[in-house]
């Protein structure tokens, strides 16, 4: 009747023993993911910090952008016009970024 209590006991021990050993990996693990869910609250932070900024931006460059874009825009329109409507003007400069005249049939033909 001795062994079998002196064997119940170890088996406990060692029961209590391996709860112990999961609880503290367990905290530690818990401590791990707390850290990680810091970190990610401040990257969360932090990014709502930058939408909010960039969000102000995009509202005071809408303003001065619809200006820009009023006041630029129908002189770009005029200037191509007028170039493809008389490329050969030379009174009004090339625009960077804008293709040459197409080459005419002409052209095409003679130059072979």
């Amino acid at each position: 009747m001795m062994d079998k209590t002196d064997q119940a006991i170890e088996r406990s021990k060692k029961t209590v023993q391996d709860t112990t050993n999961v609880g503290t990996e367990t905290a530690v693990a818990l401590k791990a993911q707390s850290e990680q869910m810091s970190q990610v609250v401040n990257e969360l932070d932090s990014i709502h910090f930058s939408i909010k900024k960039a969000s102000q931006l995009v509202k005071e460059l809408g303003c001065h952008g619809w200006v820009y874009y009023g006041i630029t825009l129908p002189e770009v329109i005029a200037i191509i016009i007028v170039k493809l409507v008389n490329p050969n003007n030379k009174d009004i400069r090339d625009i960077p970024g804008l293709a040459p005249p197409a080459m005419t049939q002409e052209l095409l033909w003679s130059a072979s």
